[in-house]
């Protein structure tokens, strides 16, 4: 998976996740609604092929961590 299919705020919010940070928290810090996390979060899901948020977290350490 090219880092480039995901917006810069679904890496923003990925980053968030990989930190432990939930929905509600990410919601907060970015002045978005929580429903508007769920909805990113579900799109990075299938964009990611991954079905999980732990699986988020293997894919941020893999591919965007040294490059944060």
């Amino acid at each position: 998976m090219n880092k480039n299919k995901l917006s810069y705020r679904e890496r923003e919010i990925v980053k968030l996740i990989a930190e432990g940070m939930t929905n509600k928290e990410i919601a907060v810090i970015l002045n978005i609604s929580e429903k508007t996390v769920k909805t990113y979060v579900k799109n990075i899901m299938l964009k990611l092929e991954v079905d999980s948020r732990y699986k988020i977290i293997a894919w941020y350490y893999k591919n965007l961590n040294s490059k944060s």
